[in-house]
């Protein structure tokens, strides 16, 4: 009888442990895909940001877009905004996301632009992918009142349209970089900007997505946003 009841108790705690297994797994399942680190392929490049000053966004107060942008150029936070929200003062702001790769290792072929979509707010358009002329590092701090920031916002006349992406919260989404793009606006330096803005700036205000930057992704000790290209 002993052997028979001991036996009863294993099979009750394989029961146990194997529900315990299924539970562990469903919420992997459900918790890495946003969080996922990336690994190298063994014939793949990676170039992730390098610094902070290398990613954040441009936003111009939305009163007096399109004539002018007055507004801020910001690095330094974690997250950079695409769209249009609201400021702690109240005003209108229209963001766009600002990311710069050093690729100087790339000799040929398509780029893949990876980066992570934090959150979603409102009911915002898709966003548009462009790979612009080179910003060059942005300032550590934005000040504290609106300047002129049409040098950086009109950077967009200077870009190719690569593609457009309606990113799901808390997922990562990738866009190709055509051969051809990467060498037209790749720098001497080694260096390929991207621009990202909403398809609908027009919107109104807290209709924005907010994507991760360098300063996101160390405080996470997750991946930051990155290039990848086959060697």
């Amino acid at each position: 009888m002993k052997m028979v009841k001991d036996e009863k108790n294993r099979s009750a705690s394989q029961r146990l442990w194997s529900v315990v297994a299924v539970v562990l797994i469903l919420m992997a399942g459900v918790l890495l895909p946003g969080c996922e680190k990336k690994t190298a392929g063994p014939t793949e490049k990676v170039a992730e940001i390098k610094i902070g000053t290398d990613d954040g966004c441009v936003s111009a107060l939305t009163h007096f877009l399109p004539d002018a942008a007055y507004g801020f150029v910001i690095s330094g936070f974690d997250r950079a905004s695409v769209g249009v929200a609201l400021s702690g003062g109240g005003d209108s702001l229209t963001g766009r996301a600002l990311y710069r790769f050093d690729i100087s290792d790339w000799n040929d072929g398509t780029i893949t632009f990876h980066c992570r979509c934090i959150s979603r707010t409102g009911a915002p358009d898709s966003i548009e992918v462009y790979v612009i002329d080179d910003f060059g590092s942005l300032p550590a701090s934005p000040g504290s009142d609106p300047q002129d920031v049409s040098a950086t916002w009109n950077l967009l006349n200077t870009g190719v349209k690569v593609g457009e992406i309606s990113p799901i919260a808390g997922n990562w989404f990738e866009i190709s970089i055509p051969n051809a793009v990467v060498q037209e606006k790749k720098t001497g330096e080694g260096y390929l900007a991207i621009m990202l803005k909403l398809s609908n700036e027009e919107i109104g205000a807290d209709n924005a997505y907010d994507l991760s930057t360098y300063e996101y992704a160390e405080s996470r000790h997750e991946n930051k946003p990155y290039l990848a290209w086959n060697e």
